[in-house]
């Protein structure tokens, strides 16, 4: 086996994780979680959201950690309460 690998035996080749998930995972399901632009893998949980990136300096995102493990919150959790509290101060729904 280890001669066969080294050869490059395409039998042999190490398959990703994200393609042996795929490969457990229905047909129809496998296009729901597929953009139409690209052929990327995507999360179900993110089909149809946004990225927001943001830069601070590695005090703020430490601190910002510490209250999520103290709070017991993610950084996502966090992030939805502060742009909600932000909507409301600007009398907008808080949709976050």
């Amino acid at each position: 086996m280890e001669n066969a690998l080294a050869r490059g035996d395409p039998l042999m080749k190490k398959k990703s994780l994200a393609d042996a998930l795929l490969r457990e995972v229905k047909p129809m399901a496998v296009e729901a979680v597929r953009p139409t632009t690209g052929s990327s893998y995507v999360a179900p949980v993110r089909i149809g959201k946004k990225a927001v990136t943001v830069w601070f300096e590695p005090d703020v995102v430490k601190q910002l950690k510490l209250i999520g493990i103290e709070q017991g919150m993610t950084i996502q959790d966090m992030m939805a309460e502060s742009l909600n509290d932000f909507f409301a101060k600007h009398h907008k729904p808080q949709i976050a």
